[in-house]
């Protein structure tokens, strides 16, 4: 143990050490040897651009056709794979025709009777004429045989109109797909009995053709009145409205749900004429070739639609983007290496990068890495973005 008097000597020798330690501390990283934050900047590109408005929806068929029998009887045979794709005109379903052949042949029969009826009454008429010029049958007599050939024709009219109807129940025992497309499921197995009709008759199934296809969004009314003026403006003095929306061949890009730009280009084919009341919006239409078949009815998607003329803007990386609260905003490194900090309005999204629409000016560096590390009016080290 110390003794008592030795304390105050080893607290002089604590408080020098400290001291010393603490001059050292200082001297090691004083401001001006700090190493100059280093940044990744890219130079902000001016480029012509369209404005667009995106918009969700679905796809729906070009055509979808429900497949139903116009006669009743037996399903003898189906003549596709389910889901194949087939033509216009191809043959899809037989039914028995036996029953409809038979009724055809008989009336083709009662053509032969009412010829025959025919032949018969006009060669009555030609001797019922030769014997009034003699005088040797009554006027009245030669007007009925007169009446009898012209009911016999009449007769024969009929008939041939029968053939015609009857014909028409003997070619409807075979279906045939009314458009080209790909064929669903055949929904009855041959064997079946199917019920003709217009109305009530047995859904065999359903062709679908979707080369073209649509994509079905809902449009406000504040992008509707956006269209309309660019179009009146782009016809001047001389605008005239279009019969339709697809003479105007307006391009239009689908992005489906794991795609990262919109490859499809199409082109706007149809907008309801009125707009919804309760809520704002009218239903537009684009028109997609889908020659790859990727695009499928019912699928959800995005609709990329134009709402301006091609125009100057600038372009800058999304990492550059800095948000504060609800304000965007840019780094700018100045000529000297200083950064600034820019307020900005931004436009559509073009792949990686954005459109400003305020805020910077073509040709600045801005910063796109190292956001987090620096300040407004720090000196860095800017390095060029690898390209």
């Amino acid at each position: 143990m110390l003794p008592s008097h030795s304390y105050p000597a080893l607290g002089v020798a604590l408080v020098c050490c400290l001291a010393v330690g603490c001059g050292d501390s200082t001297s090691q990283s004083s401001p001006s040897e700090r190493p100059v934050q280093k940044v990744t900047v890219a130079v902000a590109e001016q480029t012509s651009v369209t404005d667009f408005v995106e918009l969700v929806g679905r796809l729906a068929a070009d055509k979808s056709v429900n497949i139903q029998s116009r006669v009743s009887g037996f399903l003898l045979s189906t003549h596709f794979e389910d889901g194949q794709r087939v033509k216009e005109g191809d043959l899809l379903f037989t039914i028995e025709p036996d029953e409809y052949i038979a009724i055809y042949n008989q009336a083709l029969a009662q053509i032969d009777v009412a010829q025959a009826q025919l032949d018969l009454a006009q060669k009555t008429l030609e001797r019922s004429k030769e014997l009034l010029d003699n005088n040797a049958v009554s006027r009245q007599e030669y007007d009925q045989d007169q009446a009898t050939v012209a009911e016999a024709q009449a007769q024969l009219k009929s008939a041939n109109a029968d053939v015609a109807r009857v014909k028409l129940d003997v070619d409807y025992t075979k279906i045939l797909s009314p458009v080209t497309g790909r064929v669903d499921r055949a929904l009855l197995d041959d064997g079946n009995y199917v019920t003709g009709g217009l109305v009530g008759g047995t859904h065999l199934t359903t062709v679908v053709s979707d080369q073209p296809i649509k994509a079905v969004v809902n449009i406000d009314e504040n992008v509707r009145l956006r269209v309309m003026r660019r179009q009146r403006e782009m016809g001047g003095e001389d605008f005239k409205e279009a019969n339709t929306l697809a003479d105007l061949k307006i391009p239009c890009y689908l992005q489906l749900q794991d795609e990262k730009d919109f490859p499809h280009e199409g082109v706007l084919d149809y907008v309801e004429v009125k707009i919804d009341q309760q809520t704002g919006t009218s239903q537009l239409r684009g028109l997609f070739p889908n020659k790859d078949g990727l695009l499928k009815p019912g699928m959800f998607v995005r609709v990329k639609v134009p709402v301006s003329d091609p125009h100057e803007a600038i372009l800058v990386r999304d990492t550059a983007i800095g948000t504060d609260q609800a304000t965007n905003f840019v780094y700018v490194v100045n000529s000297e290496n200083k950064v600034e900090h820019r307020t900005v309005t931004l436009g559509d999204r073009r792949g990686n990068q954005r459109v400003v629409l305020s805020g910077i000016k073509p040709n600045e560096s801005v910063v796109v890495a190292g956001l987090q590390l620096i300040q407004p009016g720090m000196t860095v080290d800017p390095t060029p973005q690898a390209k």
